[in-house]
């Protein structure tokens, strides 16, 4: 890992300074579109070696028509993240205590997978409006915050995860799609709350 970042450097320092001489090159030749399109080339080599990480965040609404309570105790087993997360396995231990401290990890979902798998922690609970989870390892430090709240009949869940440590590309691309897309996990969650109830 620290290699790679010290490989980085070098090919972050020449894309810059080629976008700088190519920025100078189209305030001359404005009309030009190959001058255009060589400056989109070095700003996509400064992207894709910065070698600074970054920080992704998303941030997502959505209504449940469950009870505050059987949304809580549904989120609150670890276990149940593999029903609406695809990319992750079983949970490590199985039944995890509902406590801050309590630790846990996820079996890789492919088995070719060798990397040690990150360290979950429940790091905040107030039962049954919030659930923290810290998630960390490989240079990730990821938060994942659950608030949750009475409208009607129905829970309102507000969802915050803030990921530090990755590549500012994959960074600065995570953080556009949460911003302006749909949460395909989320959907996934309101469908096993609704359709197949908590277990």
């Amino acid at each position: 890992m620290k290699f790679a970042k010290m490989a980085a450097w070098p090919l972050f320092v020449f894309w810059t300074v080629a976008a700088i001489a190519m920025l100078i090159v189209v305030a001359l030749h404005p009309l030009d579109r190959q001058w255009w399109l060589t400056l989109a080339i070095c700003l996509g080599g400064v992207a894709l070696y910065f070698p600074f990480p970054a920080s992704m965040r998303m941030r997502k609404t959505i209504t449940i028509e469950r009870s505050l309570p059987a949304v809580y105790d549904f989120l609150s087993r670890p276990a149940n993240l593999r029903i609406w997360n695809p990319r992750v396995g079983a949970a490590q231990p199985a039944d995890s205590p509902v406590e801050v401290g309590q630790e846990w990890t996820y079996l890789p979902r492919h088995r070719w997978i060798r990397s040690a798998p990150l360290r979950h922690v429940f790091s905040k609970l107030d039962p049954p409006h919030m659930i923290e989870i810290t998630a960390t390892g490989h240079g990730v430090r990821a938060v994942y915050a659950y608030t949750l709240g009475d409208v009607g009949k129905a829970t309102e869940l507000r969802f915050d995860a803030m990921v530090s440590g990755a590549p500012a590309p994959v960074a600065w691309v995570a953080s556009a799609i949460g911003r302006f897309f749909p949460s395909a996990d989320l959907a996934r969650l309101k469908r096993a709350l609704e359709v197949g109830g908590p277990t």
